[in-house]
């Protein structure tokens, strides 16, 4: 077996274990959703995965502002960043 064929196995492995998880929490897909992703483009669907991400990135600056209005701009993004990232601990 190649390096390279060694990696693509373990990527492979990788993400097919995070995918099992992620199901769980997304639940079942609605299939006329799935069926309008299908019809969309790669740069379409990177577009709404964007968008998404802007949302849920506006969602909690909104709510940090509202539980921390006294915060710094500074200390504001960095609660924002490790919301987002999952990691309490980013930056400190």
């Amino acid at each position: 077996m190649t390096d390279t064929e060694s990696t693509r196995q373990k990527t492979e492995a990788v993400s097919e274990d995070a995918v099992v998880p992620m199901r769980h929490r997304l639940g079942r897909l609605d299939p006329r959703q799935v069926a309008v992703w299908r019809t969309m483009n790669p740069a379409q669907r990177l577009e709404l995965v964007f968008q998404a991400y802007q949302f849920a990135l506006d969602a909690v600056r909104t709510t940090e502002k509202q539980r921390h209005p006294d915060l710094s701009p500074e200390e504001l993004a960095w609660r924002v960043t490790r919301r987002m990232q999952g990691d309490q601990k980013l930056g400190r």
